[in-house]
């Protein structure tokens, strides 16, 4: 008897299971207000490094994303110029075959003259616009083409090929010319350079097709790889939400119980003290 009255054993271990109860409570609390399991180091190092690495992969593939993005948009931009100065050529040709004809006046031939002049200054137009982000690579300006890193490593990249559309060159063979209509044999002339345009146009856009392509299904690749990688991250720092909520409660009641041995405990000397009571 008197040895427990000095040592409180029954209070000492009551307290001990409190302690531990409000511990665990508080931690199971941080994990669901946090949503995280491991947050830190010494919750799992190894999860937490793994975590950590994993997460730099995450955004430099953030990174990649964005690159290929930037592809996209100038390789759409460059699709739909083309598309553009495609059926531009062909009323050029319209308007050239019209010019043809051995009958027409001075007028007519002037007319015809002044509107090929106009389209062709369309033309040029087109191919100038073709920009995004200062990237034009219709135009000429860019003979290596634009590069965009591929992978997280940036060891791959994609290449859009540069291209020049301008008048007189090798897609375009009809020259900027103010005497391409001037007789009958101009006229035929430059309707057959105007064919042959519409020829190269037309092989060119499905080059560009088919760089449209590689680099949608790259970005479609870096789009999946980025979200193993966080289902990854998920697996190994996320908490069970669930099963910490249903642990608070259980936490909850074995505090209730702790504190309650804790008074039971304390009552003991009383009883003691009952005893030698008249």
């Amino acid at each position: 008897m008197v040895e427990r009255l000095n040592n409180a054993t029954g209070v000492l271990g009551a307290l001990k299971y409190l302690q531990a109860s409000t511990r665990d409570l508080s931690g199971a609390e941080t994990r669901l207000s946090s949503g995280l399991k491991v947050t830190r180091a010494r919750d799992d190092a190894n999860s937490f490094h793994s975590a950590a690495i994993m997460r730099g992969q995450g955004s430099s593939l953030n990174a990649v994303t964005l690159s290929l993005g930037r592809a996209e948009s100038i390789s759409d931009t460059a699709i739909s110029a083309a598309e553009s100065i495609s059926k531009l050529l062909i009323e050029m040709k319209s308007t050239a075959a019209q010019a043809m004809s051995g009958g027409l006046s001075e007028d007519q031939r002037e007319a015809f003259s002044q509107r090929y002049a106009n389209q062709m200054n369309t033309l040029q137009s087109f191919i100038r616009n073709a920009s995004f982000d200062d990237s034009n690579i219709l135009d000429g300006s860019r003979p290596a083409g634009v590069s965009f890193i591929a992978d997280a490593e940036a060891s791959q990249s994609l290449t859009l090929e540069g291209r020049n559309f301008m008048p007189g060159g090798q897609v375009i063979t009809a020259p900027a010319s103010t005497t391409a209509l001037n007789n009958t044999q101009a006229a035929a002339d430059t309707h057959a350079m105007l064919e042959q345009s519409i020829a190269n146009v037309g092989d060119q856009l499905i080059s560009m097709s088919a760089e449209r392509k590689r680099i949608e299904a790259q970005k479609g690749f870096v789009s999946r790889l980025a979200d193993a990688l966080a289902a990854g991250v998920g697996r190994m720092v996320d908490a069970d939400l669930p099963a910490e909520s249903a642990l608070i409660q259980a936490l909850q009641v074995k505090q209730e119980l702790s504190a309650s041995a804790i008074g039971i405990a304390n009552s003991a000397p009383q009883a003691l003290l009952a005893l030698f009571r008249v």
